[in-house]
């Protein structure tokens, strides 16, 4: 186990669940998995960041120093996750990436390991940060999500601006406004240029450190793109920070 993990608790008495899931590949989940743990350590909150596409797993590859990959075949691949937070107590929290493997078996791990049950009782607090996708199949998966998952847990939609460019699907469907009648919150993030996006994918770099980064491997303006960025990603998550922290 990494001992690298920022010192400071998160926020209210009860341990939180965040779970990055989306309708497929290519919507851009780990890359808000990534946006989320460097938002979690610059706000110094404790936490424990889980790759659930195993060790090579993408955030494995950006997040070695703080995150663990877990495997969801049985019930010793899960329980890293829901042990540490609630075998100790307190409010820990968890931050999963499922990737693009992992989300079939959500609603299963979630019931056979007690999550939904202690959420359903007021004893964990679970997030279910939904990544979407353009096209009418992500809003399809989506509505199957919380059918699956049911109202206990809290739900984050995150349109993430750069894989698309409009959500047209999603705002004119009835599982929008069923979320939003729930509580759920939306946030928009920004799009980063391509440009840099590559360069900090080929550093293997977490967004902070390659934004940060003195050694002269990266110019200054690709370091200061990925740093407005980031700022204004912290921007979008803030009004929505109870439900991730």
């Amino acid at each position: 186990m990494n001992e690298n993990y920022p010192s400071v608790t998160p926020n209210g008495s009860l341990p939180r669940l965040v779970i990055c899931h989306g309708e497929k590949g290519g919507v851009g989940k780990t890359t808000v998995a990534r946006v989320l743990a460097d938002y979690l350590t610059e706000n110094k909150l404790s936490f424990r960041a889980y790759d659930a596409e195993g060790a090579t797993g993408p955030l494995m590859r950006f997040h070695g120093q703080i995150a663990e990959p877990i495997e969801f075949t049985d019930a010793a691949g899960i329980a890293p996750v829901l042990d540490y937070l609630m075998d100790n107590g307190g409010p820990r929290l968890a931050l999963v990436d499922l990737g693009a493997r992992a989300g079939a078996d959500l609603k299963s791990w979630l019931y056979r390991g007690g999550a939904l049950e202690e959420s359903a009782e007021g004893r964990l607090r679970v997030t279910i940060v939904y990544v979407l996708g353009a096209a009418v199949d992500s809003v399809g998966h989506l509505k199957e999500c919380l059918a699956a998952i049911g109202k206990d847990v809290k739900y984050l939609i995150v349109r993430n601006l750069g894989v698309a460019g409009r959500f047209d699907v999603y705002e004119q469907s009835h599982t929008r406004q069923e979320l939003l009648s729930i509580g759920a919150k939306e946030i928009e993030l920004p799009s980063l240029d391509s440009v840099v996006f590559q360069s900090v994918d080929q550093s293997s770099l977490p967004f902070s450190n390659f934004a940060s980064d003195i050694s002269g491997k990266f110019s200054f303006t690709e370091r200061r793109y990925c740093r407005t960025w980031l700022r204004e990603c912290f921007a979008a998550i803030q009004p929505a920070a109870g439900l991730v922290r």
